[in-house]
């Protein structure tokens, strides 16, 4: 199958912050100038384009955003230096300064936040401001009642599930729940890797009707209508010849369960359509397992319930594991249905379709990796090391498709100057482990308090080599809080972005041999000047489910001639100083 990809440019007019001008169209490459103040601005406006105007919330997507400078002839401008910031996602420079076609440019993701949103970007280079706005998509509520159609005044269990675009479950999002059918509660779904919850209502409405379900959360609000019925027929049979029915499974890749536990579990929709290929409602639909089944812990979470297909021509159920692994593709699920209820009782299949997934040993141990090496990022402005994400099972088995979770957290950065005196002269000053140790090669440790904040009167100097002061955001909810502001320069130091985790690849999971790939970036100028700390999980109980390692930010050989970390990043003074 051959794929195309189209790439949509957005071209937006500048509003002149500097000098006054106006705005322009965000559908047309038109710009605004007016005659620039020479002493003010080194531009007269400026053109902003963007590869893409959203990115999908996998984590993995962004969107290139080019700007270009032009003078009041509609030249471009060479030299300038380039200034982003976001209201939420991650800005990393590709180019920090407009080259000899005017350009500089970045790279917009989304960061850890999955929610979909907009993303509003701001810039700022040669005197002029603009902004454009990226849109963060592909959030999914999905909601399975049990029964499908419960009787008056009955129970009813309501099983709820975030997931992202690739239908990856997303964990500790608060839901809201509403409609007709009588739910209110607010709940939180699971951060276990399932991204599920479950909320149960004491009795559905006594009056039969086709009542709805909402769900809000993560961005997005979901809705499913569900009947409640009295006595068999009630519902109407599904009108139209059924041409087709597509089942899908995500994810296709699941881990066992302890026994009794249905915590792992992969969401089973089937779509229903006419010849026209519009969707058919209430089609009767019955989830099965394909014999030989694994053991008698796996289940359908509807058993087997007849579930009616909604206004759009779903039905949903999920597989739940059970405590045995499958060969890969080594579990099938079926999906029986027809128009009435008559057509599949008593256990008849007249029309099926199947799928296909499996169960993967269950992971019991992760570990973190790296080599000694360090490459450039693109244009030589950022450096990039890699790490090794391994996953086994109780066996010292590979296990496949282990979903992966990687964070990294600065946790000190430098101040004072890069090289220090000492009786060899000169010489690059940081080395060893992180923090540094109190002494190594005239390394000063920063001295905290009880509470871990840096004691004043502790300076840099040329014999005793730089401090180290830690990260100003003590509880990392990226807010500048009140008493956090050490050096007093009305921002929290180190920036959260000064250091990028992402996976090398498409995905989160472990291949074949369990093995997954991260990286870290970073822009050339904080090299030698953070300390930072890698952590990896996945889906293992205990103290084998995560992994971590710390780590100095360092530079390529030859760098140290003139690379611009030779700069102080965070300034040459104490930690509670400015600069």
């Amino acid at each position: 199958m051959k794929s195309i990809k189209f790439v949509a440019v957005l071209v937006v007019a500048v509003a002149l912050a500097a000098c006054g001008g106006g705005g322009g169209s965000a559908r047309a490459p038109v710009t605004t100038s007016t005659t620039p103040t020479p002493t003010t601005a080194a531009a007269a406006s400026l053109v902003l384009s963007l590869d893409k105007t959203s990115v999908k919330n996998t984590g993995s997507d962004k969107a290139l955003l080019t700007v270009t400078a032009l003078n009041a002839a509609r030249n471009v401008v060479s030299g300038l230096p380039l200034s982003v910031s976001v209201d939420s996602g991650v800005y990393t420079p590709v180019v920090s300064t407009t080259d000899s076609a005017g350009q500089a440019s970045g790279n917009i993701s989304i960061g850890s936040e999955k929610a979909n949103r907009n993303i509003t970007v701001t810039i700022m280079l040669g005197g002029q401001t603009g902004s454009v706005v990226v849109a963060v998509t592909g959030s999914q509520i999905s909601l399975t009642p049990l029964p499908a159609t419960p009787a008056p005044g009955a129970s009813v269990q309501l099983a709820v599930k975030t997931t992202d675009a690739n239908g990856t479950a997303v964990g500790g999002v608060s839901v809201q729940l509403g409609g007709t059918l009588g739910f209110t509660q607010l709940i939180t779904t699971n951060s276990d890797g399932t991204g599920t919850a479950t909320a149960t209502l004491g009795a559905a409405p006594a009056t039969a009707a086709t009542y709805t379900v909402t769900a809000a959360g993560l961005g997005v609000t979901a809705s499913r209508d569900v009947q409640v019925v009295s006595g068999v027929g009630a519902i109407p049979a599904a009108v139209g010849t059924i041409n087709g029915a597509s089942l899908a499974i995500t994810p296709t890749t699941i881990s066992p369960n302890l026994a009794g536990a249905t915590t792992n579990r992969a969401n089973i929709r089937a779509t229903f359509f006419n010849a026209a290929n519009q969707p058919i409602q209430n089609v009767r639909a019955r989830f099965e397992i394909v014999s030989p089944a694994l053991d008698s812990y796996e289940s359908i979470s509807t058993g087997t319930a007849t579930v009616y297909s909604d206004v759009s021509g779903v039905a949903i159920a999920d597989y739940i594991a059970g405590t045995r692994t499958s060969p890969t593709n080594g579990v099938i699920i079926r999906i029986c249905y027809g128009n009435t209820d008559i057509d599949i009782a008593a256990g008849a299949c007249p029309s099926q379709t199947s799928k296909t997934l499996t169960v993967a040993g269950q992971p019991l141990s992760i570990t973190l990796g790296d080599n000694n090496e360090l490459t450039k990022g693109a244009n030589n402005l950022t450096y990039i090391k890699k790490f090794d994400v391994a996953v086994n099972d109780s066996a010292g088995i590979a296990v496949a498709n282990a979903i992966v979770s990687a964070s990294v957290d600065l946790t000190h950065f430098g101040k004072g100057g890069f090289n220090f005196a000492s009786s060899t002269g000169g010489i690059y000053q940081v080395s060893g482990s992180n923090p540094p140790p109190a002494v190594i090669n005239g390394i000063s440790d920063g001295i905290v308090d009880v509470n871990g904040d840096p004691v004043t009167g502790v300076d840099p100097t040329l014999t005793t080599g730089r401090v180290w002061c830690p990260n100003e955001d003590k509880n990392r909810n990226g807010l500048l809080d009140a008493g956090e502001d050490h050096d007093n320069n009305g921002a929290l130091s180190p920036r959260k972005a000064d250091v990028v985790l992402s996976f090398v690849g498409t995905t989160n999971t472990t291949g074949a041999n369990g093995r997954a790939t991260i990286q870290v970036e970073y822009p050339q100028n904080v090299a030698t000047w953070l300390t930072y700390a890698v952590t990896v999980t996945t889906g293992v109980s205990g103290s084998e489910g995560s992994a971590v390692k710390s780590y100095i930010t360092s530079f390529v050989k030859g760098d140290e001639i003139n690379g611009s970390f030779l700069t102080p990043a965070y300034g040459v003074n104490n930690c509670w100083t400015k600069d």
